[in-house]
């Protein structure tokens, strides 16, 4: 490349129609996105606050309903049961403390007491 094709091509270059963008235009493109977007962020809100304005309204216009369970004593006591979370940390039981009282063995003498 000479020196003379190099200055035309600086010079086409330079006086060309892609240069950059002034501030003035890239400033007034930046507010009009973000104009754009408030606008947008704004219809969404209005729009959610709407429906949520429907629904409710929708949900106070539906009758409720009259109908009342009650739960028998009886159902209740056979359909629960509870176990204490630190009954695996016992060892197994032999025989129910509240049912089977144990017995002490007697001794095979008569006159002596219980076997220790």
């Amino acid at each position: 490349m000479t020196d003379t094709e190099l200055e035309e091509r600086l010079r086409h270059d330079l006086h060309s129609e892609e240069r950059a963008p002034s501030f003035e235009h890239t400033w007034t493109a930046a507010e009009l996105r973000y104009r754009r977007g408030r606008r947008r962020n704004a219809a969404l809100a209005g729009l959610a606050a709407t429906l949520a304005a429907v629904a409710i309204i929708v949900n106070a216009l539906m009758p409720e309903q009259d109908q009342v369970v009650y739960i028998e004593m009886a159902e209740l006591l056979e359909t629960t049961s509870w176990q204490a979370p630190s009954d695996v940390l016992l060892p197994a039981r032999e025989f129910d403390i509240y049912q089977d009282l144990p017995a002490l063995m007697e001794s095979t003498e008569e006159v002596g007491g219980a076997l220790l």
